[in-house]
């Protein structure tokens, strides 16, 4: 699913790559993927058109790599999670959902991590996907206590890990875009993790 940006940004100073991406998270922000203009992320950068494109690919390529910084930013979290829970996925998909939620209401980046949300739940990826380039995946997997888990093989684990991501992301979604209460996210998110656990915990 996702490209990195060309050499070329990587060489740009740190305060030059930082003001490109506030552009880009801006212009994300503003309304859907689809309706982002690389005339206002330009603007916004106050660079040439032609620099742009000596960056990214295209308007697709520069969202993929807002993307991949979210996806790295949340491994870490999840690896804290699965820290603070000893291994338990399930405990640790709620204080995910919490903490993100929390952190959303309270911040203006709501929209822009709304939209990433969405196209992580429409590209159906986890952290976990055979074909994620990104992030330790290794040490997630040690981190999961898998003695509580009724699992046949590994397979199992990466469906499970997809499924529970699948929940947590889509009732933050609905939460964030405003269609229920965070303490109405938080009783679904319970009940549906209390429903999965039935057939897969010990």
């Amino acid at each position: 699913m996702f490209n990195v940006p060309k050499s070329t940004f990587f060489n740009l100073n740190e305060e030059k790559r930082i003001k490109i991406e506030k552009a880009l998270k801006t212009e994300f922000s503003r309304g859907s993927f689809e309706e982002a203009s690389v005339s206002n992320i330009v603007t916004n950068a106050q660079i040439p058109r032609g620099s742009f494109y000596q960056y990214f690919e295209d308007k697709e390529d520069a969202i993929k790599y807002i993307i991949q910084k979210f996806i790295l930013v949340e491994e870490e979290l999840i690896n804290e999670m699965l820290i603070n829970t000893n291994g338990d996925i399930f405990e640790s998909a709620i204080k995910m959902y919490d903490y993100t939620v929390e952190e959303l209401l309270k911040d203006n980046s709501f929209k822009l991590v709304r939209n990433i949300l969405q196209e992580l739940k429409k590209e159906n990826f986890s952290i976990f996907d055979k074909n994620n380039k990104f992030g330790n995946k290794s040490q997630l997997n040690n981190l999961i206590n898998k003695k509580t888990l009724n699992l046949d093989n590994e397979e199992d684990l990466y469906y499970i890990v997809k499924i529970v991501t699948t929940m947590t992301r889509t009732e933050a979604i609905e939460v964030i875009s405003k269609k229920k209460t965070k303490d109405q996210g938080t009783e679904d998110l319970k009940r549906e993790l209390e429903i999965l656990k039935r057939g897969m915990k010990k």
